[in-house]
């Protein structure tokens, strides 16, 4: 056992991204699986709440695939994107029926309501923090990390319901129906975001050369480093290009610098811990706001860049161009 567990931490977090994913694929299908066959002969509710499970899992088992074999990117990207907006549109018209059809409340102990919202959380925070560890990792690693959020908040959605049913006496089926409704929105969104990714993100798109045209106007420091704010943001971290110019050559990268968490104390994240089921809504909001902003940030440099006199060269616009999803690293 000591084996396998120092074995396991001696992997990548590329290695462990693959290993969770995939035991926990195995685990999910198993469990869907049990609800197909139990929905056939006694709930049809349980057969609807399969089809969109194995829909997310196939999403999951497409990137698996891609990771491995590194082939046919673009093809399989648009499969993953499809797979997450049928988990949406299923789970949409799941809970929209609550609008017609009134659902029979379930009863749940405490213990069980207790434990139910301590897993979601849970899910929810590895979720987000899966999210922020991957997004330098490629494409494949992101639409995995994609596909456990939206899973993370239909388990948030379903102790939500669960709660409710515990503490209300009245009919709650309107309220469930309208934040169901929300989620499935969200994964809808998360699809299109698979769909256009490889255009949009930065991954793969890191490094940029601009020549200069008659007069340059960019700033140096006196020994030719050049540094270009992109997207400011003291609690995320600001989007800059670090370049350096070598005559009428300017040669750099996308960086992202440190977020405020990274240089808050100790006892500060201490504090943002014990508060995170208040803080963690208000930072998935303004960080909705801060990726909306950081969208295609190689062309939000061109156009800047083109203030300064700058301009890419004919070859790199090509390869711009016909850039598919980043490869990925090998396993």
């Amino acid at each position: 056992m000591k084996k396998l567990i120092d074995k396991y931490t001696g992997m990548s977090a590329e290695k462990k991204i693959v290993f969770n994913t995939t035991v926990g694929l195995c685990f999910s299908a198993l469990l869907a699986t049990g609800k197909l066959f139990l929905g056939i002969f006694n709930d049809f509710d349980l057969c609807i709440v399969a089809m969109y499970t194995f829909a997310m899992l196939f999403a999951k088992l497409q990137c698996l695939i891609g990771i491995k074999e590194n082939t046919n990117a673009r093809k399989r990207n648009t499969i993953v994107a499809l797979s997450l907006l049928t988990s949406s549109i299923v789970y949409i018209a799941f809970m929209a029926r609550l609008f017609f059809v009134q659902r029979t409340p379930s009863t749940y102990t405490l213990n069980y309501v207790v434990l139910l919202a301590f897993i979601a959380f849970a899910e929810l925070g590895f979720a987000v923090a899966g999210m922020i560890r991957t997004k330098r990792k490629g494409l494949y690693y992101r639409n995995i990390k994609i596909a456990n959020m939206g899973m993370a908040l239909i388990a948030i959605l379903t102790t939500q319901m669960s709660l409710l049913d515990f503490t209300e006496t009245k009919n709650t089926d309107i309220y469930n129906a309208f934040s169901g409704i929300a989620v499935g929105l969200f994964i809808a969104l998360s699809a299109l975001y698979v769909f256009f990714a490889p255009k949009i993100s930065l991954v793969g798109r890191e490094s940029n050369v601009f020549v200069g045209e008659g007069t340059q106007t960019v700033a140096t420091d006196g020994q030719g480093n050049v540094k270009i704010l992109l997207v400011s943001s003291r609690v995320y971290g600001s989007y800059v290009y670090v370049a350096k110019l070598d005559g009428k050559t300017l040669s750099g990268e996308i960086r992202q610098e440190a977020s405020l968490w990274k240089k808050m104390h100790v006892a500060l994240k201490i504090l943002c811990c014990v508060l995170s089921e208040i803080l963690i809504f208000v930072w998935l909001a303004g960080y909705l706001v801060f990726f909306l902003r950081c969208i295609n940030l190689p062309a939000q440099l061109e156009r800047k860049m083109k203030t300064l006199n700058f301009s890419k060269p004919d070859l790199q616009k090509t390869i711009s161009s016909q850039c598919a999803i980043a490869e990925t690293p090998d396993m």
